[in-house]
């Protein structure tokens, strides 16, 4: 919900470097917890469930303060900080993290969601510029493709709001996967996509071949439950969190548009090093973006 309470924790007092300071001890990830709330529902490689900063937040933290964090990944502490009442800035090399983030800040209605999808024409025989048989059926590769036109021309001519960049979020969330609400084939799970030779084998171990999709109903279908979850107080408290400039690519260590001792508190989970191969992982996600994954690559930390 927006205002939310903390985890249940006990406090314990502890003596360091010269002071006496509390610690909270309690358990803040049990099943029973792991509810967030529907909007977090974003595949990304080694996120973190909302209830992590939701403990520290809520502890740490007044209604109106700033939450930072420097490697916001899908953007789940600024998210949550939203819900909450406070302010969210956030950073990330990866510009996929504000592609995932924005839209959940800036939320556009189910019905504007709906009434953009039904104006949209997917039809046609379009191709990628890149070979993607091995995941969609022509006739979903072509309602991608059309999408994927659609939105780089309305983001070119400055055009985009916050019902396409909505849509934009569900459709780069719903490329590959391994269920039947995904565009392609069964895969591995949405968020590491398979390289083409990968998807291949899987195919040939299946004995599958991609199957027809409705792209604009996909999407549609995956709205409704987030949408649907946001209550009217929330809607506001998160536009209250929002501001674009605030949501920032690059070094993180380089944050200029962060006035100094403008932020109370920070939750970050950093890189993942050589263990995570963002760039691989998110190679597909980048082209339907119109990203060049390896540019971005080279931009990110994968040091042992």
């Amino acid at each position: 919900g927006g205002t939310g309470s903390p985890v249940p924790a006990r406090v314990e007092e502890i003596f360091c470097a010269g002071l006496i300071l509390p610690r909270y001890v309690g358990e803040f990830w049990t099943s029973a917890q792991r509810a967030g709330h529907p909007l977090h529902e974003v595949p990304y490689r080694a996120c973190f469930k909302p209830e992590l900063p939701r403990f520290f937040i809520t502890r740490l933290t007044e209604p109106g303060d700033l939450v930072h964090d420097p490697f916001m990944g899908r953007g789940t502490t600024l998210l949550e900080a939203g819900l909450l009442g406070r302010r969210a800035a956030g950073n990330d090399v990866n510009p996929l993290s504000r592609v995932l983030l924005e839209p959940r800040l800036d939320l556009p209605l189910l019905e504007e969601v709906a009434q953009r999808l039904c104006t949209l024409d997917l039809s046609g025989d379009a191709r990628a510029d890149i070979d993607l048989s091995m995941f969609f059926s022509p006739r979903t590769e072509s309602q991608v493709v059309r999408l994927r036109e659609y939105l780089q021309g309305r983001k070119a001519a400055g055009r985009d709001d916050r019902v396409d960049r909505w849509i934009r979020m569900v459709a780069t969330t719903r490329l590959t996967g391994h269920s039947l609400g995904f565009f392609s084939a069964y895969t591995l799970p949405p968020n590491e996509a398979a390289t083409p030779a990968g998807q291949r084998r899987i195919n040939t171990a299946r004995g599958q071949t991609p199957p027809d999709r409705d792209v604009a109903a996909l999407i549609l279908r995956k709205s409704m439950s987030p949408l649907r979850a946001v209550t009217e107080e929330e809607r506001m408290t998160l536009a209250a969190a929002y501001q674009p400039q605030r949501l920032l690519c690059g070094d993180a260590s380089q944050t200029a548009a962060l006035p100094d001792d403008s932020v109370a508190l920070v939750v970050t989970s950093p890189p993942f090093l050589d263990l995570v191969q963002y760039e691989q992982d998110n190679w597909l996600r980048s082209w339907f973006n119109s990203l060049d994954a390896a540019e971005i690559g080279q931009r990110l930390t994968m040091s042992r």
